[in-house]
């Protein structure tokens, strides 16, 4: 029952199957009391007047007749036990009293059977009456006749409350299931609105209002957003460009060694502002369509350009950068949302790492960046520096890939990023 009660869409029929169950059962125990209570009745009836037929006799009795006489024409009385017939004489030799009905299979009668006695004259006399009951009692088809009166009515009672019970669940239950599928139909689709029918109960419609207003105001949100990264990232690409061109008409002419240096650190920060901005602007425009994106094959030398890009701050650190590529993946991410992923745990990694080196490790189902820093528990934060490590766990989520950060058993952190 509780596994069927667990969906609101099994929940109406399974009702109506438990209310079904219970009024079988129900018809079942008031065909059975009443027929007990049918049977119980006329046994008391039948001794109340087993006992007033009693009275009768001992009168009679008293008056002077003997033997056996006959007090109506279902009852006679005996004031000598061997005139009783002997089928119901052994019933009273071992009682000094007895009030009962005797049924007679073999004969299929049955009769109420009353012993006792009465004073004359200083003498006791024993008293037995034979009462011819079945003669008065319901028989089998009278009792079935009347029991199914009863059933008959408590069956249209119940089927009348199974209705009421099937109406009230359709309008409390069904809407429900209605809201259900169009949540699952929607998904991904905030533009569609919930609709329900009128004649659901009140909080259902408060229920739809309240969705629609909701699903309203996400959209306007997404709208926002996606208007303010594009016009964000187009306003980001314009300064961008002119530091990454001036910057290049710098490195053109002679320059000494710090401020070579320093040009360079400006023209892989300008990379890495772009990359970033296009990986932005790539994730508002395919946010709501990942599915859709075509697989494309990362090439070896995307990886080193990646690795290439973001190891500048390993150089000044004298660590060395290990790209090993046992095979390559497959992925739906544009080459900027890779480079945001993999460079930010390059950078954190470099980041961590006084001295050694780093690992970065690719297969086709997972890339693996391994630093030589002292762990995570020597960090002050298990989640890594600043932003970098939360556009990696959205950019993970969004892609539907599982992004893990844990100790090393013999170096420092294993950040990896599982495409399967």
């Amino acid at each position: 029952m509780k596994r069927l009660l667990r969906s609101t869409q099994s929940l109406t029929s399974s009702l109506a199957a438990f209310f079904i169950s219970i009024s079988i059962l129900i018809g079942i125990v008031a065909f059975t009391v009443f027929a007990l209570a049918i049977h119980w009745s006329e046994d008391r009836m039948g001794e109340r007047r087993a006992l007033l037929d009693r009275d009768i006799a001992v009168e009679r009795f008293i008056g002077g007749e003997t033997g056996k006489i006959k007090i109506d024409v279902l009852t006679d009385a005996y004031n000598d036990l061997s005139l009783v017939p002997n089928e119901y004489r052994q019933f009273l030799t071992n009682h000094d009293t007895y009030l009962g009905e005797v049924e007679m299979d073999h004969l299929q009668i049955s009769r109420m059977v009353y012993k006792g006695t009465y004073s004359h004259n200083g003498k006791s006399y024993d008293l037995v009456l034979l009462s011819r009951i079945d003669n008065v009692e319901f028989d089998l088809d009278e009792i079935v006749y009347s029991s199914l009166i009863v059933v008959t009515i408590v069956s249209i009672l119940m089927c009348i409350f199974g209705t009421v019970l099937y109406r009230l669940s359709i309008r409390l239950i069904e809407p429900l299931n209605d809201i259900a599928k169009q949540l699952e139909s929607h998904s991904g689709n905030s533009e569609s609105e919930f609709s329900i029918s009128a004649e659901a109960a009140e909080e259902f419609q408060i229920l739809t209002e309240r969705l629609n207003q909701y699903r309203t105001d996400l959209n306007l949100a997404l709208k926002r957003e996606q208007a303010f990264a594009r016009y964000a990232s187009h306003e980001l690409r314009t300064p961008l460009t002119v530091v990454k061109g001036a910057n290049k008409l710098l490195a053109r002419k002679e320059q000494s060694d710090f401020n070579q240096r320093q040009i360079e650190r400006i023209d892989s920060a300008t990379s890495q502002m772009i990359t970033m901005v296009d990986a932005l602007l790539s994730l508002v425009r395919y946010e709501r369509n990942v599915d859709d994106l075509p697989l494309r094959q990362i090439t070896s030398t995307e990886l080193e350009t990646i690795v290439s890009d973001n190891s500048i701050q390993a150089r000044d650190k004298q660590l060395k950068v290990r790209l090993e590529v046992e095979s390559l993946p497959t992925l739906k991410a544009a080459q900027p949302v890779l480079n945001m992923v993999v460079g930010n745990l390059i950078r954190n990694a470099i980041a961590a790492t006084a001295q050694g080196e780093i690992t970065i490790w690719v297969t086709e189902q997972q890339i693996s960046i391994i630093d030589d820093g002292p762990g995570l528990n020597a960090t002050p934060s298990a989640d890594g520096h600043g932003l970098g490590l939360l556009i990696v766990d959205d950019l993970s989520q969004r892609y539907e890939w599982q992004f893990s950060l844990t100790n090393h058993p013999t170096r420092g952190c294993v950040a990896s990023i599982s495409f399967g």
